[in-house]
């Protein structure tokens, strides 16, 4: 398996060209490469030969090569998906077979009944209100991952790594949660004191690396990934270089690449704009839910969206599902104004200072943004600085939630096989 790895790395970049533009033709590919087409044959020739790309066809990635498994731990929920080597969720049907033959996680099948969700290429389960409950619950289903791991000869599985992408501040070097506004109990905990060693020592074993990162800079690279997807609604924005994304969960998060680069910041934390201090809302008295937010201020966005608009606790609104943001602002035309005006006076700021040419609203946006246009719009238009406001585009997520998940899989792949995360070509 080491000297497979050492291919996927020695050959990252036309692997990932392939799988961004898989109808690319061979002269722009060695263009792309800087190399000969003879060159470039001799190299797609032994990725055919090792299983890397698919025998049978002239530039394609065998999906089934390798599989990736991501967690994101939310606020509200974990979410679990499992990606192939397009990076692509698994397809329902081979998801739910894995999980009908090895009867694999059983409680999240039972909360997903009780919320009247189907399962489809992903799994949800309730997130814990404690550390003990929390490090129980990922046993349990990590005890299930790895279930697949000692099956996945019979489903011609080849799972090489698994990403866990937590609410907060992460060290993604030191594998530590610095900070964890929305789930309290996790801040200054190192991974080995959540998951427990006999975990960490199987898929040490096995050979299975473990990454972990935020929501918001997992959220972007599964949007950035998604946009080369022809089926894609933001396919045509593939090319952009320069963007990031809103990611609104418990809190609100910001994920960023530049010069087609996922950005981490100097210590990775990066994308705290729950955080920023904004004025309130003008000519209106709002009465304190709680005393202030958990960063220490009564005046961050995250604590404006809760106590402002929604009137609710951090865990009340923590509990609001997508839908349920949408049909309450719906509904509350004077909070869907105050809701956009914050949002707003963010985006206005971002994009002065970052000059971003796109911004995509995921998450629990998913379902409210695209009502959000018309009052979103009046705010960015009082953007004084019209000329670069006017650069930026926006774009509703097609994602969703899902999108962290899916996103710490592929982070979790890169950090497997060593190399950074961008899209140079």
């Amino acid at each position: 398996m080491e000297k497979l790895i050492s291919q996927l790395k020695a050959q990252n970049k036309l692997i990932n060209i392939v799988r961004c533009q898989p109808k690319i033709s061979k002269t722009a590919l060695s263009e792309y490469l800087k190399v000969s087409w003879p060159t470039v044959s001799t190299n797609i020739e032994a990725l055919k030969k090792s299983g890397i790309f698919d025998p049978d066809e002239g530039l394609a990635i065998n999906g089934e090569f390798a599989y990736m498994v991501g967690l994101s731990v939310g606020s509200a929920q974990i979410k679990l998906s499992i990606i192939d080597m397009n990076f692509l969720p698994i397809s329902a049907d081979f998801f739910s077979k894995l999980i009908q033959d090895l009867n694999l996680f059983e409680e999240a099948r039972s909360y997903m009944l009780e919320k009247n969700k189907p399962i489809s290429n992903y799994i949800f389960f309730p997130t814990p209100d404690n550390l003990f409950e929390l490090q129980q619950k990922l046993d349990s289903i990590i005890a299930d991952i790895i279930k697949i791991v000692e099956n996945q000869d019979s489903y011609h599985m080849n799972i090489i790594s698994l990403g866990i992408a937590f609410t907060g501040a992460i060290d993604n070097v030191g594998k530590k949660i610095v900070r964890s506004h929305n789930l309290e109990y996790l801040s200054d905990r190192p991974l080995n004191t959540i998951i427990y060693p006999n975990r960490l020592d199987f898929f040490e074993q096995k050979g299975i690396n473990l990454y972990i990162d935020n929501n918001s800079n997992a959220s972007v690279v599964a949007e950035k990934y998604n946009m080369y997807n022809p089926d894609s609604t933001n396919y045509k924005y593939r090319n952009k270089k320069n963007m990031m994304i809103l990611y609104l969960g418990a809190g609100t998060g910001a994920g960023l690449i530049f010069n087609n680069a996922l950005y981490h910041g100097a210590t990775n934390l990066a994308g705290e704009v729950g955080h920023i201090e904004l004025p309130p809302y003008p000519n209106q008295n709002f009465k304190a839910i709680e005393p202030c937010c958990s960063c220490g201020s009564c005046e961050c966005l995250d604590y404006r969206i809760r106590n402002d608009v929604f009137e609710m606790t951090k865990k009340e609104f923590s509990e609001l599902s997508s839908k349920e943001i949408k049909d309450y602002l719906i509904n509350h035309p004077e909070k869907f104004e105050i809701f956009t005006y914050y949002i707003g006076k963010i985006i206005n700021l971002l994009v002065n200072l970052l000059n971003p040419d796109l911004i995509i609203f995921t998450g629990k946006f998913k379902e409210v943004a695209d009502y959000m246009w018309p009052l979103l719009y009046k705010q960015i238009a009082t953007n004084k600085l019209s000329y670069i406001a006017n650069a930026c585009e926006f774009k509703t997520s097609n994602l969703g939630a899902t999108s962290p998940a899916i996103g710490i899989a592929i982070c979790a792949y890169f950090d497997k096989i060593g190399e950074a995360i961008d899209w140079q070509f």
